[in-house]
């Protein structure tokens, strides 16, 4: 499919975004997955395209925490695998269910993730939820960022805000680590089945990269609740769109 120059910058530009919304907040393919309908890729490969080429963003995300001694990481590497597990889950309902209840169920989708980006997160719990419990939200919500995605940034804050231990610093880092390692499982899946649009995936991967970076750097410093307010109205007026059209 051809995609003009015009989408390429936008696509990159609307990818650098995306990353820095993801190193902090979460929920950067919200902005992401429209701009790719927009440059006229089918909603299946969209989703596709948009999990795989945001892939890099936490990951770079990472690289300020690394050293800080924020969070021990290995402590977190089972729930990565059930995060991981559940995306893996997602995907596999992506690519082999009907398009049409894709492209039904998309206009649902953003309304949802953008309501749930509305949400204000909840304070540090005095009483932290059994471990059990956490690592079933987390193979849930891996379950909806294999099949769809948006948003999952915030869902995977909300169930890690529950877990009641965490501050909301490592909170961040711990969901880039968890997203991390579920985003490149999940876009693996979709190279090998031939669900990627290449062109447009390759100039996320490389901005969002940037992004990341750049969102891990300023995560202490950015305003959550103005991110939270202007990632949710991109995905509510998106969801519009996709009803429309």
């Amino acid at each position: 499919m051809e995609i003009s120059a015009l989408e390429f910058v936008v696509i990159g530009a609307v990818g650098v975004l995306a990353g820095v919304v993801n190193g902090t907040i979460g929920g950067g393919s919200l902005l992401t997955y429209p701009v790719l309908v927009w440059a006229g890729i089918p909603p299946v490969f969209a989703a596709a395209t948009n999990t795989t080429g945001l892939a890099a963003g936490n990951p770079a995300a990472l690289i300020p925490h690394r050293k800080s001694g924020l969070v021990e990481f290995s402590q977190w590497r089972f729930h990565a695998a059930i995060t991981a597990l559940g995306a893996l889950i997602g995907g596999l309902l992506l690519i082999g269910l009907p398009e049409r209840v894709f492209e039904f169920l998309v206009p649902v989708l953003l309304v949802a993730s953008s309501l749930v980006m509305l949400r204000r997160p909840a304070s540090v719990s005095a009483s932290p939820t059994p471990r059990n419990q956490t690592l079933m939200r987390l193979l849930a919500g891996g379950v909806y960022n294999g099949y769809f995605g948006p948003g999952q940034g915030v869902i995977a804050m909300s169930i890690l805000t529950r877990d009641g231990r965490l501050t909301m610093h490592q909170i961040v880092a711990i969901k880039n680590f968890l997203l991390a390692v579920s985003n490149v499982v999940v876009a693996v899946l979709f190279m090998a089945t031939g669900y990627v649009v290449w062109s447009a995936a390759l100039v996320l991967l490389g901005l969002v990269a940037a992004g990341g970076w750049m969102g891990g750097r300023l995560s202490h410093r950015v305003n959550p609740t103005l991110l939270r307010f202007g990632v949710a109205a991109v995905g509510l007026i998106s969801a519009i769109a996709f009803v429309i059209q």
